[in-house]
């Protein structure tokens, strides 16, 4: 059971990105080969066989969806023309499993796999991240990197954390959109407004990110 009390000053999110070599024991895998993107849309309902949700699938031929596959089961086609289609599926892979198991971390949009591998965009509570990425290790090793969104990286326990400056540059990062997608600004854009050097915004940007996910890990 959740303790919405908790959840409601402990959420947190980022986004985990698990190439399809780091992944290619996962059935996700072999999906990649019949789709060029497999998007997860919404949740339907979590059962003990895994999140009942809407994808949205590309692909070449229509005839991808009549067959099998062993990351989801495509349970209705709810529309569809060459190369696109909506469906109601039952993602049952061990990717899926975790979410499905644990109730207090939820996919959210943008989660997909591509040809370049699988991006899951994660929201949830301190707990049920470091669970998360315990069991992403356990599943592919550290072959999975993570980043935060603009909403992690303003939590006020993370920019506590941070010396002056690297919390400046973060602060003006993030009011200029540098974190958005698609972004909002380059860091020769920040560092112009600051009137300091891109490689220090550089610096700074990269050392606070970093103390921000060691937070999350321990």
């Amino acid at each position: 059971m959740i303790d919405l009390a908790e959840s409601s000053i402990d959420l947190r999110y980022m986004q985990v990105e698990v190439s399809l070599e780091s992944g290619a024991q996962l059935p996700g895998r072999s999906a990649a080969d019949s789709f060029h993107v497999c998007e997860y849309i919404s949740l339907i309902e979590r059962t003990p066989k895994g999140l009942v949700c809407y994808l949205r699938l590309e692909y070449d031929d229509p005839i991808v969806l009549e067959e099998k596959h062993a990351a989801f089961e495509i349970l209705e086609i709810k529309s569809y023309n060459n190369h696109t289609a909506l469906v109601k599926a039952m993602a049952g892979g061990p990717l899926a499993l975790i979410f499905c198991k644990d109730e207090e971390v939820w996919w959210v949009n943008p989660t997909l796999l591509t040809k370049n591998g699988m991006k899951m965009t994660i929201r949830g509570t301190k707990r049920g991240m470091r669970r998360t990425r315990e069991e992403l290790s356990a599943l592919v090793g550290s072959g999975f990197t993570v980043k935060l969104g603009s909403e992690s990286l303003q939590e006020p326990e993370f920019m506590d954390i941070l010396p002056a400056k690297q919390r400046l540059v973060l602060d003006k990062a993030i009011e200029m959109g540098y974190y958005s997608r698609p972004r909002g600004c380059t860091q020769r854009d920040i560092a112009q407004v600051l009137d300091i050097k891109q490689a220090t915004v550089s610096e700074h940007l990269q050392s606070a990110e970093s103390k921000i996910i060691h937070s999350i890990s321990n």
